[in-house]
């Protein structure tokens, strides 16, 4: 399937600079119709016991996040051009996530930047969001991408789950382009429900009736973590696009423990289609 409508997530203007710009890349390489939706975090109403108090300084706050979120706009705008379809939407943090997602439930990929430690937990959970209640895919891009290709060498974090699956589906308007696609594996073990007697190679099959160049990579973790293992591989492939289902745990037990997911979204060098 075509990609007809592409969302870029824009909460701030610099910050999101490599997420305009992927989103930018994308639209003139599949004639996607392009929009930006400009996202505020309205500020808690903070606590005092005078009500004047409260309503004079939240009403500051709530001015200063605007006029944040309108210099924002402006400055794309007069980057991108008039042909770019404009949105604002304000929520307070905690709602932001399903905000979001309504606006990517009317495209056919959302391009956000990769959340790094200093961002605090907020823009990744606006990727949660989309991803758990969009049902769209999501393009997460590194902080520091500096354009190029993205889809022309397509490295798959396959291991044989729904998620997975899903998210090679929702991948191949990008990657009907590629000119190769490595699909890894890490301690893959043959399963009769899962990867079944060669992992790897029923939907490396697939993909390539429908036309890519598909190799297996059956990776060996060595004892590091899962999401590292599939970073390595995918940097050694020199991939410019890594498709991956996403929380194929609860996002609890992955805070709690630790995941893929979480480790790739935080370090990935790539720009990653996750999907879940």
């Amino acid at each position: 399937m075509s990609c007809k409508d592409i969302l870029a997530i824009v909460m701030d203007a610099k910050a999101d600079e490599a997420a305009i710009a992927a989103a930018e890349h994308l639209r003139r390489a599949t004639g996607a119709h392009l929009a930006c939706a400009f996202l505020t975090a309205l500020p808690d109403e903070p606590l005092a016991y005078e009500p004047t108090v409260v309503a004079g300084v939240w009403a500051e706050l709530l001015g200063r996040a605007r006029a944040e979120s309108e210099a924002a706009r402006k400055s794309v705008e007069q980057r991108l051009g008039p042909d770019i379809e404009l949105r604002t939407a304000e929520a307070l943090a905690r709602d932001l996530g399903r905000v979001a997602a309504v606006h990517a439930r009317y495209a056919d990929l959302t391009v956000l930047t990769r959340p790094s430690a200093a961002d605090g937990d907020l823009l990744e959970e606006v990727i949660e969001g989309v991803l758990f209640h969009s049902g769209r895919p999501v393009l997460v891009v590194p902080p520091d991408w500096k354009g190029g290709s993205i889809g022309g060498r397509v490295a798959i974090a396959w291991d044989a789950s729904r998620e997975a699956t899903r998210a090679v589906a929702d991948a191949s308007a990008l990657m009907d382009r590629a000119e190769a696609v490595a699909v890894l594996t890490v301690d893959a073990k043959p399963r009769l429900f899962g990867h079944g007697e060669a992992p790897g190679q029923n939907i490396a099959a697939h993909l390539t009736r429908c036309g890519m160049h598909v190799e297996v990579r059956n990776a060996d973790s060595m004892g590091r973590e899962v999401g590292a293992t599939i970073l390595a591989e995918a940097q050694a492939f020199n991939a410019d696009l890594l498709v991956l289902g996403a929380y194929g745990h609860s996002r609890l037990r992955e805070r709690v423990f630790g995941g893929a997911t979480r480790d790739m979204l935080r370090q990935s060098a790539i720009p990653m289609l996750m999907a879940h």
